[in-house]
């Protein structure tokens, strides 16, 4: 049995071009429907020219609706809330499995790295000006970890 994919085939190829040859023609036909004065004779079989605007206009309304109205609205619906510890941080990526998520310090580094006292590393003798230097030290940057809000608003506005 063959694998299900999108992948062109013979057969998809000839079913897509029958249906572009199949709805060319019928925008063609709509369109001098549309906009042609003469009647074809299939006059009590079609609906009033003025459809012929209604109708792209009423799909314009709902494509506008869509998407200036619904989708947003859909959106919002599934979006969690401002003071929700979930718009923060994703608690299932921070914390092991099986944990539950309850404040900010189970997000916290626990070890706080104190700066350690360095030797002093050996003297570099340098090529160009044919001395030795010392090179700079400095402390370690911190690790990153998961900030309380309360503390970044307290370290900024005080």
């Amino acid at each position: 049995m063959p694998e299900h994919s999108p992948a062109p085939t013979p057969h998809r190829a000839i079913y897509g071009f029958a249906f572009y040859m199949l709805f060319t023609v019928l925008f063609i036909v709509y369109v001098a429907w549309a906009l042609l004065p003469f009647e074809f004779g299939l006059q009590p079989y079609l609906p009033d020219k003025y459809f012929a605007v209604f109708v792209p206009f009423l799909v314009l309304m709902f494509a506008w609706f869509f998407a200036f109205l619904i989708y947003p609205a859909i959106n919002m619906s599934l979006t969690v809330n401002v003071d929700s510890i979930h718009s923060v941080v994703d608690p299932k990526l921070a914390l092991p499995k099986g944990t539950a998520f309850t404040s900010w310090s189970q997000l916290k580094n626990p070890q706080q790295d104190s700066p350690s006292k360095h030797k002093k590393p050996p003297p570099i003798n340098c090529k160009l000006c044919r001395t030795s230097h010392r090179p700079v030290t400095r402390a370690p940057i911190a690790p990153l970890r998961f900030l309380d809000l309360q503390e970044v608003n307290t370290a900024y506005y005080n």
